[in-house]
Order: structure tokens, then C-alpha cells, then sequence
């Protein structure tokens, strides 16, 4: 499956997830954004941001992260939950002491990473990875120590 599919598949499924929780996108008519038109901000670290419904610095949002192939965090937390759904590479977000259990997740996978638990995300070294993110409060990071 091509990412652009994939992407309005997605963005419905994380839209319907909202609007059942009473979310903050208030439009009564439908909404299209073509992935060409959703822009990047690229990261010192070689991470990218994309919001695609929403403002991840200030709440409820649906956003893509992308890591250049390869890329391994730093242990750190996130303020609050979060899902995720791989579209492109090969990645995997575990916690330090599981990293050994830690599976390798297509696209199409699942992911949740709780409120405030210490946790790596890691881009396999074959090709970039994208995720796509739903947020219901504003995204951040914070090492852990």
C-alpha cells in the first residue's frame, strides 16, 4: 500500500477516534489536505515533524514523525499518551529493560507509548521510518535520566 492510502486511511481512523471522544475538531463538513501540502519541520537531529490535523504544541492533534534510517533516541518521556502507526520503514519503541523483547514494526503496526514511561524509538537502518501520531493534549520530549 502507496503512503498516501495509507495516510487518509489513517487520518480517518485517528479522526473518528477523536470526534468519539468529543474532540476539539469542530468542522461539520469533510476536510482534505493532500500530503503535498503538509509541510516538514525538520529537526537538528535529523527527526522531521509534520501536523496534519491540529497543533502539537498546543493540544489534540495528528501529526508525522520521521526518523532518518538508523536513528536512535535518547531514553526519554512524553507529558502524555500518545498512539501511533508506522506508514513507512521499520521501527520499534520500547522501554530500556525490554529492549531484547523489542519487535520490529512494519507499516500497519500499532503502537501506544503511556504518559510519562521512559521509553527509546529506533528507525531501522533499511529506510527512513514515518509514524503517524494522535494526540489528544500537546506533544513534548524530555530526557530521562
Amino acid at each position: 500500500m502507496s503512503i498516501r492510502p495509507l495516510s487518509i486511511t489513517l487520518f480517518c481512523v485517528f479522526a473518528t477516534a477523536c470526534a468519539s471522544r468529543g474532540a476539539v475538531f469542530p468542522h461539520a463538513e469533510v476536510q482534505n489536505t493532500p500530503v503535498e501540502q503538509i509541510p516538514w519541520a525538520e529537526l537538528p537531529d535529523g527527526r522531521a515533524l509534520a501536523a496534519v490535523h491540529g497543533d502539537m504544541q498546543t493540544g489534540e492533534h495528528v501529526s508525522y514523525v520521521r526518523f532518518p534510517p538508523g536513528l536512535r533516541t535518547a531514553i526519554h518521556v512524553h507529558s502524555y499518551s500518545y498512539d501511533g502507526i508506522i506508514i513507512k520503514g521499520a521501527a520499534r519503541h520500547f522501554q530500556p529493560a525490554s529492549e531484547k523483547q523489542a519487535v520490529w514494526l512494519m507499516p500497519g503496526s500499532f503502537y501506544r507509548v503511556p504518559e510519562n514511561v521512559a521509553h527509546i524509538s529506533e528507525c531501522s537502518q533499511e529506510s527512513e521510518c514515518i509514524f503517524a501520531i494522535h494526540q489528544h493534549d500537546a506533544f513534548d520530549r524530555a530526557l530521562a535520566e
